[in-house]
């Protein structure tokens, strides 16, 4: 299975949305470098979701400075959503082992989303929740078990850029997939609206699914 040195390979060799900057690490159990605000956050959170917390926000904070940022807090707000500084848009994902947070200059993108899954077969019986048959005919050949975990990263990826600008929580029926055509569009007047259509670059290598959503000012 692929590790946090695969994945940071993979994006050296990907063009990303110009101005978006990343960082990799890995699930760890040594809180040291965390704030105490993120370790009070984490207080009682099972060993596993601390470590996931951890590495997560070690990732954040070197993303952030690659931007030009100084080490700082990011705390969790009551809705569990990160609370970046001014003046950035990111966005952190967990998955096999592996911690990954992209950020931005909120001058270049309005807001930024990713989520990073396991390619393997979703169970049947969770599908119809996550996809219609149209959706999961779109990506034929795969077999719907594997077009199903595509079609959830990406509208995870969607729905985490859109959540800071709205506070809208919706389900996955609110969203339809396009893909293979790189975009998700709202179908439900919820969030930022009926018709509103978020770009989607999907990456499917080395056992991962990679989804990124950059929406962009205009």
């Amino acid at each position: 299975m692929a590790g946090a040195a695969d994945l940071r390979d993979l994006l050296t060799r990907v063009a990303l949305p110009e101005g978006v900057v990343w960082a990799v690490s890995e699930p760890t159990e040594d809180l040291s470098e965390l704030y105490p605000v993120e370790r009070e956050a984490m207080s009682r959170a099972v060993p596993a979701r601390r470590a996931e917390f951890a590495g997560g926000r070690l990732a954040a904070r070197a993303a952030l400075r690659q931007l030009g940022l100084p080490d700082l807090a990011i705390p969790k707000a009551e809705d569990r959503a990160p609370v970046w500084p001014g003046g950035v848009v990111a966005s952190i994902t967990h998955a096999g082992g592996i911690c990954l947070a992209m950020a931005a200059r909120a001058q270049d993108w309005r807001a930024l989303g990713i989520d990073l899954e396991l390619d393997a077969p979703m169970e049947p019986r969770l599908i119809p929740a996550i996809a219609s048959v149209p959706e999961l005919s779109r990506l034929s050949p795969l077999p719907f078990e594997r077009a199903g975990v595509r079609i959830f990263s990406a509208k995870e990826a969607a729905y985490k850029a859109q959540y800071p600008l709205t506070r809208s929580l919706f389900g996955f029926e609110a969203m339809e997939s396009l893909l293979p055509d790189p975009r998700m569009r709202m179908v439900a007047e919820m969030g930022l609206g009926r018709g509103t259509l978020f770009p989607m670059l999907q990456i499917a290598e080395l056992g991962l699914i990679l989804s990124v959503c950059a929406v962009s000012h205009r």
